[in-house]
């Protein structure tokens, strides 16, 4: 990422964020593309870890949903107790149900107590398997909109650099930092929009056939971004649900 640079008669000595140094004719608007290199680099860089991320979420998620926590619950607080109480089988005890051996007696007991936490951890599981989902529709939307911006920001930097002129040429010794903040913020905003849309895309997609997501939307976005949801949410449509496994 450029750094800053300094301006020696005519010349200019770019440094990066790891001191590496090159040099370069003036031009006028050299500010605005160093910025712009910086923001592709940006999301060059966020291209690549955005995609080693979707293939990890993509191979965890292509395996279908298999119960494990109710299902185990169930089956040791059945047998468990017959296992640990001696002559379980053939011992029986009077319950408000009768008469019945010690067994079932144990088992029902058992299993109506760990019941609650056998549901529990099954509805946690299964509401981590479901965010994961998202997740992964999060990262790809945000991938989507990186791989399709990426090109027109470059075509931005070859029209900036086929404008090198130097009419308004400050002859002065100086140094100027490459000042990136604003547009990288605002890349990072549309980011934030796009895994947003990805990972909600099912309830919004919900809310735009009720006629109600510029009503939910307006709380947290501007009316741009509000514009760009339905736009993704119309083009998105039926594929933004879950796939059920």
């Amino acid at each position: 990422m450029n750094k800053e640079y300094t301006y020696i008669d005519g010349k200019v000595i770019i440094s990066d964020e790891n001191d590496n140094k090159t040099q370069s004719e003036y031009y006028d608007n050299l500010d605005e593309v160093l910025v712009q290199e910086n923001l592709i680099e940006f999301m060059e860089g966020k291209i690549q870890s955005l995609e080693k991320e979707s293939q990890l979420y993509k191979k965890n998620n292509e395996r279908r949903y298999i119960p494990i926590a109710l299902p185990m619950t169930l089956l040791l607080s059945t047998i468990g107790p017959s296992l640990l109480i001696n002559n379980a089988f053939n011992t029986h005890v009077d319950t408000i149900f009768g008469t019945m051996n010690l067994a079932l007696a144990a088992g029902i007991l058992s299993t109506l107590s760990l019941l609650p936490i056998g549901v529990g951890t099954e509805l946690i599981l299964y509401n981590e398997y479901k965010n994961s989902l998202k997740r992964e529709k999060g990262i790809n939307s945000e991938l989507d909109f990186l791989k399709e911006q990426i090109v027109k920001e470059k075509e931005s930097l070859d029209d900036l650099k086929l404008d090198r002129t130097r009419n308004n040429e400050n002859t002065d010794f100086r140094t100027v930092k490459v000042d990136d903040l604003q547009q990288l913020k605002v890349l990072r905003d549309y980011l934030n929009l796009y895994y947003n849309l990805g990972f909600n895309g099912e309830k919004y997609y919900q809310y735009y056939q009720d006629g109600k997501l510029d009503e939910k939307l307006q709380k947290y976005y501007s009316d741009t971004g509000i514009q760009l949801a339905k736009e993704y949410i119309e083009e998105k449509g039926p594929s933004l649900v879950l796939r059920r496994k």
